[in-house]
């Protein structure tokens, strides 16, 4: 089995970058599997970290039509995922809402003082005003930075954060039932938490 993955240049144009992704999508059509009908066929919501070694579909061998994915950096309850959740309970009755934290996660960064730093440094004083405008906030509480290897204490503290959400504004029969788990880079192995 290839386990390589393909690294393009920094310095690749974007014709070149659409015509990678043509010869991608050729392979998929090949092999296509899973539903063009229906979606969300296994009633659940995972919410997952941005990172590209996360491949929640092919964690749990998922195929298109199952299960009803949502990333972003460091798997953050953000109100966009607040507006999906909704959308899936009431349009596509999921009954689960995964939280899945990961091992290595480059959110992790809060007792970093060089990581918070060069951070800074990169995103420059302008960016970092105007962060703080659009966030009301602290740009390093607006991104959701959590601290070094926490990644459990992050997955549970989303949790909580939409089963707060839920219950203060769902009824109870409507709910879905939270589950959180961690996924571990090195493994492959999920565990729940």
């Amino acid at each position: 089995m290839d386990n390589s993955i393909d690294i393009l240049d920094k310095q690749i144009s974007k014709s070149q970058f659409k015509e990678f992704l043509l010869k991608r999508n050729k392979e998929w059509i090949k092999k296509k599997d899973g539903s063009s009908i229906i979606n969300g066929s296994l009633r659940a919501v995972v919410l997952g970290c941005i990172d590209s070694r996360v491949p929640i579909e092919k964690i749990f061998q998922a195929k298109p039509g199952e299960l009803l994915v949502l990333k972003n950096a460091g798997n953050i309850i953000t109100l966009d995922v607040l507006r999906s959740i909704l959308v899936a309970i009431y349009e596509l009755d999921a009954k689960f809402i995964v939280i899945m934290g990961h091992t290595e996660c480059g959110m992790a960064i809060l007792d970093n003082e060089n990581k918070i730093d060069h951070l800074k440094e990169k995103l420059g004083d302008k960016l970092l005003e105007t962060l703080e405008k659009i966030g009301n906030k602290d740009p390093l509480d607006w991104f959701g930075f959590f601290n070094q290897g926490k990644w459990n204490e992050n997955a549970k503290e989303q949790a909580k954060s939409i089963q707060k959400f839920l219950d203060e504004n769902i009824p109870k029969e409507n709910q879905p039932e939270i589950i959180t788990m961690l996924y571990n880079l090195e493994s492959g192995e999920v565990e729940f938490i």
